[in-house]
């Protein structure tokens, strides 16, 4: 290794890669950790710039936590670093702040030299010892991959890491943002008001071995969606079937009900009654999008979507007329300009 370090600007300039550490860029060597087990992706990292253990170092565009002591030679600088596993988000008091780290489930067992797992429902979370983590209290409420966790122990005995030990917490529905993972956002800021709608109409057909699509329309707060997590079931799935996709398929001769639900607000929800038949009659049903409202003297756009049995067709028209909320037509509060179609 002394060989390397003495000539460690040639092999900068011959192997090294680019790399950023806390953000600037750097030229390193990196080389795989061939030690094993090798439960974990870690990596070797040699250069000249100084490093410190905690350092994020950005390589081949993923991150890595330096996790080591450093060895210092006379030229350049040699440490382990390890892939984050995910970034946390901290909520203080409507203040999110974003943390890479390294999440583990099983821990390295010295007597026996194996990876053992933590306590069901436990793990742990290595993150940048610095003046934004150094706050995280005990008590405090985190998500990854859409369950919560709360900090139950605090470790900063290694110089420029902290590790918490944290166990499996309940979903708060009221406050948490569980499709973002942000722990009590809703308790500081506006709340989401959360619309989901299938357009297919309230009824529609489907032959025995065939599928028909289910449409949705999801708002949150008046704007639309742009993919929104969905639930989907059937009351009978022996008769009409659906997948995770809204893929309804005739099964059997009757009838069931295919509900939507967005999965992490379940109280928002549309449903549908699916017939299965074995030869087609037609349904048509009519979906209107387009704003609720329209101030004085201004114009908005509308657009007819006509479904048959469910399936959105092209080939048929429209007539618009335009009333008012009591059904009458005069005095007349709104007039259509133009139509096509």
């Amino acid at each position: 290794m002394q060989d390397i370090d003495e000539m460690i600007d040639f092999f900068l300039y011959e192997k090294g890669e680019s790399i950023k550490v806390n953000g600037a860029e750097q030229i390193a060597l990196i080389i795989d950790a061939v030690d094993k087990p090798t439960y974990y992706d870690d990596k070797i990292i040699r250069c000249k710039c100084q490093i410190k253990t905690g350092d994020i170092v950005e390589y081949n565009n993923l991150k890595y936590i330096l996790i080591s002591q450093i060895d210092k030679e006379e030229n350049s600088y040699r440490a382990r670093i390890r892939k984050c596993s995910y970034r946390v988000a901290f909520n203080w008091s409507g203040n999110i702040k974003w943390f890479d780290c390294i999440e583990e489930s099983k821990v390295f067992d010295v007597d026996t030299g194996t990876y053992i797992s933590v306590a069901s429902g436990n793990i742990f979370i290595t993150v940048h010892y610095n003046p934004d983590t150094r706050n995280i209290a005990l008590n405090q409420r985190f998500y990854v991959t859409n369950q919560p966790f709360k900090v139950i122990g605090i470790d900063k005995s290694q110089e420029g890491l902290i590790k918490f030990n944290c166990e499996l917490d309940s979903i708060s529905t009221s406050y948490d943002d569980v499709e973002n993972n942000i722990a009590d956002r809703w308790r500081y800021e506006t709340g989401h008001t959360y619309t989901l709608t299938i357009i297919n109409g309230e009824t529609a057909n489907v032959l025995i071995n065939d599928i028909i699509q289910l449409n949705l329309s999801a708002t949150d707060n008046g704007t639309a969606l742009a993919n929104p997590v969905v639930t989907y079931t059937s009351s009978d799935s022996n008769i009409v079937s659906v997948d995770n996709t809204g893929k309804v398929m005739g099964i059997a001769l009757g009838q069931a009900v295919i509900t939507a639900k967005l999965t992490y607000h379940d109280a928002v929800s549309d449903s549908i009654t699916i017939t299965t038949v074995e030869t087609f009659t037609h349904s048509y049903t009519i979906d209107i999008t387009g704003s609720t409202t329209i101030k004085l003297g201004q114009s908005q756009s509308y657009v007819a979507h006509i479904y048959d049995n469910g399936t959105e067709v092209f080939d048929k028209s429209v007539a618009w007329s335009v009333r008012n909320q009591d059904g009458t037509t005069s005095p007349a509060y709104a007039t259509i300009t133009a139509s096509t179609g």
